[in-house]
């Protein structure tokens, strides 16, 4: 898992092969315009969903993963509390779905931190995490990069 300022991005652009065009996309692009759904690129095998969502509960949140893709999350309105636990310390799965991408699992987290607009959070796969924990309504955008 990596949290920092968006000012930071380009300091993991060699970390992924798709990293560079998706940062490259980020500093373009006028986050706060974008309109709900989802959004292909031409040609790009990444995608970008701009979602406005009610955040939730620390217990109404669950720990998920992703096999497929790797996660880039960055708020866009509001800030939001973000669960964490390391996926080998996960247990029991509650559901999971191959084609979607997902996996939930039961288990806490092991600890807490807060995203505000301005930062950007990527999960891996190997990071279990319960995102949109707070108070409110909020608006983000979840990038969603393929695994190499």
């Amino acid at each position: 898992m990596i949290l920092d300022k968006l000012e930071n991005i380009d300091t993991y652009s060699n970390l992924h092969p798709l990293f560079k065009k998706v940062f490259e996309m980020i500093r373009k692009t006028d986050l706060s315009q974008l309109v709900p759904g989802h959004l292909d690129f031409s040609g790009e095998t990444f995608y970008m969903n701009v979602d406005e969502v009610a955040l939730r509960s620390e217990k109404e949140a669950c720990l998920e993963v992703h096999n497929k893709y790797i996660d880039i999350q960055i708020p866009i309105k509001k800030s939001e509390r973000m669960g964490y636990l390391s996926r080998k310390e996960c247990g029991k799965i509650r559901t999971q779905n191959e084609e979607r991408d997902y996996i939930l699992y039961d288990d806490a987290p092991s600890s807490y931190f807060k995203v505000s607009p301005g930062d950007f959070v990527i999960f891996f796969p190997q990071d279990a995490h319960a995102p949109i924990i707070g108070e409110g309504m909020t608006k983000k955008i979840v990038i969603k990069v393929p695994v190499v």
